[in-house]
C-alpha cells in the first residue's frame, strides 16, 4: 500500500452496497474537501485499499462476497503498523454484533440512520489520533536510528580504544587483571609495558566520569605511554608528557586520577606514584609490606612547567609479595543501603586471604557487597605476582656496558627555550652511553632542577616566594609561562661529562650556566625549616644527592659531581 503525498487532503474509503448511503456519505465527506472512493462489496474494498494511500474508511457490516468483519481483517493485515483507522456504519443495534466491531479491527461504529454531526465528530477524532500515531511512530523510527547509529558509535570506539590500549606485557606471567566499564565504553585505563632495561612499567588511571566522555582522551593517554616507554623515558618525563598532553586537551572539568607503577626487577625494587587514585598495596602472607597513597595532583589538572617534580616512591622488594592496585569502581562499590565497600575493606579481604588469593576473593566480596545491584562504575583491579614475574616473566640483561668517558655540551637559545625541554635527550644519552639504570631517576631530578633553575632565576628573574601559598603557586606558572613566551634573549650551556674511571664510581659531572645576572647562592636556604617551603627545596636535594656541588660568581654557573650508587 503507497503513502499519501504530504499535504494533501485525506483519502476515505468507503464501503457500502447500498447506493443511496454510499452517496450520503461521500456528500458528508467529500463537503469537507477530503478524497473519497468507494466499493460496493468487501472484496472490491480490499481490493481499493490495496491499490491506493486511504487514511480512513467507513465500512458496512452486511456487504456481499466478504462481509465487512473479513474485508477488515484482510485490510488490518494489510496495514499492520500504518494505522488506518475502521469505523463501522451500520444499523445493527445488537451489543454482541457491535463488539464484534472492535474484535475484527475497528476502531469505531456510528449506526444509521447516520448523524453528520456524530460522524463529523467521530472523523476528526480520528483523524487527530491517526496523525498523533503518525508523529509517534516517526519518532519511535528516528529514536531507533539514532539508538542504532549511537551503538555503532559506541562500538567502533571500543576497538578504537582497545587497540590503542592493548599490550602484550598484560599478559606476562605473574599479571592479572580485571577491566569492567560500566558502559560499552570505560574511563578506566590500564597500560603496561617494558622500558629497554626491561623493567615493568603499569599504569592505572580512571578518567572524571565514564561512557564516551570519559573514554576521549585514552587513546592519546595510551599512544604516549607506549611512544615515550619504548624510548626509554624516564617515570617522570613520561608523566610530564601525559600530563601537559591532558592540560592542552581537556575541559577543564576533566581530569585523569592515576598510578604509575615501575617494577625494576633487576634492580629488586618498586617504584609508585598514585595521585587521586586508591592506594596501591604491596602485600605479603604476614600482612601489608607498604602502601602507597595518593600525594598528588591528577594528571591534566594543571599546565605545570616544573618539569621532572613527579617522582616515584621507591621500595625494596620483599619475597613473596603481590602488587595490588584498583580504581575507585571497586572500593566505592556501593551495598542495598548505600554504603560503600571502602578501602579498608579492600584492605581487609587482601590481609584476610594469601597473597595469591586476594585477586578472586577481592571480585568475589565486592560481587557479593552490592548484592545483585548494577556496577553503576567503570571497575579495574590489577595484581602481580612478584616472584613468578621476576622468574618466568623472560626478562633479559638490559645493562649497559662499561664506557671510557665521553662529554657533551648543549648550547640553547631564547628561541629554543621557549618550547625545548632538554633534560630527557640528555637523561636518554646518560643511559645509553654508561650511566646505570638504577641512577636515572636521581640523575634526572639533578638535571631538571639545575636546568629549571638556570631557566626560571637566571633567565626569566622569577621569584621563588611567589610558591609560599597555594594561590602564589598558580601564579608563579602563569607569570613563568608569560615570561617564557616574551623571552627574546639569552642561553643556557649544559655540559655533561661522564667518567667511566673513577676510582669511587662511575661519575658524572653535570655544568649549567646561563646567561643571566646570577644570584646570590650562599643565602638560597638548606636548613631544617626550609624544607617546609614549597620553594628551595630543588637545591637541598641536588646538595643530597650530590657528592659535591660548585656554584660559581656572580651565580649563574653551577658545576656538580654525581657518583653512581649514590651521592
Amino acid at each position: 500500500m503507497g503513502e499519501r503525498a504530504a499535504g494533501g487532503p485525506p483519502t476515505f474509503l468507503i464501503v457500502d452496497d447500498e447506493l443511496v448511503n454510499a452517496m450520503l456519505l461521500e456528500a458528508i465527506v467529500g463537503a469537507r474537501g477530503f478524497h473519497v472512493i468507494t466499493a460496493a462489496d468487501g472484496e472490491a474494498a480490499v481490493a481499493r485499499f490495496q491499490e491506493q494511500p486511504v487514511d480512513m474508511v467507513l465500512m458496512d457490516i452486511m456487504l456481499p462476497k466478504l462481509d465487512g468483519y473479513e474485508a477488515t481483517r484482510r485490510i488490518k493485515a494489510m496495514d499492520p503498523e500504518g494505522f488506518v483507522p475502521v469505523i463501522f456504519v451500520t444499523a445493527i443495534t445488537d451489543e454482541q454484533r457491535l463488539a464484534q466491531c472492535i474484535e475484527a479491527g475497528g476502531e469505531d461504529f456510528v449506526t444509521k440512520p447516520i448523524s453528520r454531526v456524530q460522524l463529523n465528530a467521530k472523523i476528526d477524532a480520528w483523524l487527530r489520533t491517526r496523525a498523533l500515531y503518525r508523529t509517534v511512530t516517526a519518532q519511535r523510527d528516528a529514536l531507533g536510528s539514532h539508538q542504532e547509529r549511537l551503538e555503532r558509535e559506541q562500538e567502533t570506539a571500543e576497538r578504537i580504544v582497545a587497540r590503542a590500549s592493548a599490550s602484550e606485557a598484560l599478559e606476562a606471567p605473574g599479571v592479572w587483571y580485571y577491566y569492567r566499564p560500566a558502559a560499552i565504553l570505560s574511563g578506566d585505563i590500564l597500560l603496561a609495558a617494558r622500558r629497554p632495561t626491561g623493567s615493568l612499567l603499569l599504569l592505572i588511571g580512571d578518567f572524571t566520569g565514564h561512557g564516551i566522555g570519559a573514554a576521549a582522551g585514552v587513546p592519546g593517554t595510551a599512544h604516549i605511554f607506549y611512544e615515550r616507554t619504548a624510548r626509554g623515558a624516564h617515570p617522570a618525563e613520561l608523566l610530564d608528557a601525559i600530563n601537559a598532553s591532558l592540560a592542552d586537551t581537556l575541559p577543564a572539568d576533566m581530569f585523569l586520577a592515576a598510578a604509575l607503577v615501575e617494577l625494576d626487577l633487576h634492580g629488586g625494587r618498586l617504584g609508585v606514584w598514585n595521585a587521586g587514585m586508591p592506594p596501591v598495596w604491596l602485600i605479603r602472607s604476614d600482612g601489608v609490606a607498604a602502601t602507597f597513597p595518593s600525594v598528588d595532583l591528577p594528571l591534566g589538572v594543571v599546565w605545570d612547567g616544573a618539569r621532572g617534580r613527579r617522582q616515584l616512591a621507591y621500595e625494596a622488594l620483599p619475597t613473596g609479595a603481590w602488587l595490588y592496585a584498583c580504581s575507585d569502581g571497586i572500593v566505592e562499590a556501593a551495598d542495598p543501603e548505600g554504603n560503600l565497600f571502602g578501602v579498608a575493606g579492600v584492605e581487609a579481604v587482601l590481609t584476610g586471604s594469601p597473597p595469591g588469593a586476594g585477586f578472586e576473593r577481592l571480585l568475589a566480596e565486592v560481587g557479593r557487597f552490592r548484592g545483585g545491584q548494577e556496577q553503576l562504575d567503570d571497575a579495574t583491579l590489577v595484581a602481580v605476582d612478584l616472584d613468578r614475574l621476576l622468574t618466568e616473566g623472560g626478562l633479559q640483561d638490559h645493562g649497559v656496558g662499561m664506557v671510557e668517558s665521553w662529554q657533551s655540551e648543549l648550547v640553547l637559545d631564547a628561541a629554543t627555550l621557549s618550547h625545548a625541554n632538554p633534560v630527557p635527550p640528555i637523561i636518554n644519552l646518560l643511559s645509553e652511553l654508561g650511566a646505570l639504570e638504577a641512577d636515572r631517576q636521581s640523575l634526572y631530578l639533578v638535571v631538571a632542577e639545575l636546568f629549571n633553575n638556570a631557566l626560571d632565576h637566571g633567565l626569566l628573574q622569577l621569584d621563588s616566594r611567589l610558591k609560599y601559598s597555594d594561590e602564589g603557586f598558580e601564579a608563579y606558572y602563569r607569570e613563568r609561562a608569560r615570561a617564557l613566551a616574551s623571552l627574546e634573549a639569552g642561553e643556557i650551556r649544559l655540559r655533561v661529562h661522564l667518567d667511566g674511571q673513577a676510582s669511587t664510581g662511575r661519575g658524572v659531572v653535570i655544568e649549567v650556566a646561563d646567561s643571566g645576572p646570577g644570584f646570590d647562592y650562599n643565602a638560597a636556604p638548606d636548613d631544617a625549616a626550609g624544607d617546609r617551603l614549597p620553594a628551595g627545596r630543588g637545591l637541598r636535594l641536588v646538595r643530597a644527592l650530590c657528592e659535591e656541588v660548585t656554584f660559581f660568581p656572580p651565580g649563574n654557573r653551577v658545576r656538580v659531581r654525581y657518583t653512581s650508587g649514590g651521592g
